[in-house]
């Protein structure tokens, strides 16, 4: 089976390098030739892809490019291309996704695994399942909200959307921007993340077997107070330690990603359940 990354940074890399272990063939995309040089002496096929595709039309310009061409001819295509931070043009990225999916769709893709965010919940309170109603706040959540509707119109049964919470792992941990920070607002709510190696198994699943589900997310099974996890987090990585504003009912009523249903869909049972137990990989 023929996987193909759009977005092979934090993420998509190291999913590239699993899947390879697997014996699947695998074709990565990066945004620069210096990216695509580095990525290809780690033994991955990888191309240019920046987004939009073309201006005027996708077809034409794909078409003239066997590399291009080669990585949206594939079983699956995995489009991990969040927004850009200081981006304030949500059309701009669902546009340039959108572009993926047609590019996808004329070169003969099969299925598409989508990479969201929980954002698209918004500030909803206590238990988020799978099937709670999205109502994002943030101009991030409303584009990938949106980008969700769009792929399932266009690919249905052949697409899954797979929202992730807050993301952990190696040089990647949300202490190092709280560390010495005061009054920080919500220290009561619970921490909803997870680990770089779970959201990789759980992408291996979806690529094995497309799930019945079209929507999932993923969160570990803990979800310590801010406050709390932070601290902790803190000492551990031997950091200044953030200061939090604690209200009362907050953990009550803070949003809490429950992917039990996911983990049920996958048969996957996470490496990185308990937070607590994980100290920072900075």
């Amino acid at each position: 089976m023929k996987v193909s990354i759009c977005g092979c940074g934090w993420l998509g890399e190291p999913l590239a390098l699993h899947l390879l272990d697997l014996g699947y063939e695998v074709f990565g995309s990066k945004t620069s030739q210096d990216g695509v040089n580095k990525i290809r002496q780690r033994g991955i096929n990888c191309c240019e892809i920046s987004v939009p595709l073309d201006n005027n039309s996708d077809y034409p310009y794909f078409c003239e490019d066997k590399d291009k061409r080669a990585f949206f001819a594939t079983d699956v295509l995995v489009i991990n291309v969040p927004p850009k931070l200081r981006s304030s043009d949500k059309q701009s990225h669902i546009h340039n996704i959108k572009t993926l999916m047609t590019a996808a769709e004329y070169h003969g893709c099969k299925r598409i695994i989508f990479i969201s965010t929980t954002a698209v919940y918004g500030d909803t309170k206590g238990r988020v399942t799978e099937s709670t109603k999205p109502r994002p706040q943030t101009e991030s959540g409303k584009a990938h909200l949106e980008i969700e509707r769009q792929l399932l119109d266009t690919w249905p049964d052949r697409s899954t959307i797979l929202r992730l919470s807050g993301l952990i792992g190696p040089n990647r941990h949300p202490v190092k921007f709280l560390s010495g920070r005061k009054d920080i607002e919500k220290g009561s709510d619970p921490v909803n993340l997870i680990h770089l190696t779970d959201c990789i198994a759980a992408i291996s699943r979806i690529i094995a077997k497309q799930p019945p589900s079209p929507i999932l997310h993923l969160a570990a099974n803990s979800h310590p107070s801010r406050a709390s996890y932070y601290t902790q987090m803190a000492e551990l990585a031997k950091l200044p330690l953030p200061n939090f504003s604690l209200s009362p009912d907050s953990h009550e009523n803070g949003k809490w990603i429950d992917a039990s249903m996911t983990l049920k869909a996958l048969d996957l049972t996470l490496v990185h359940s308990d937070l607590i137990s994980l100290a920072p990989e900075l």
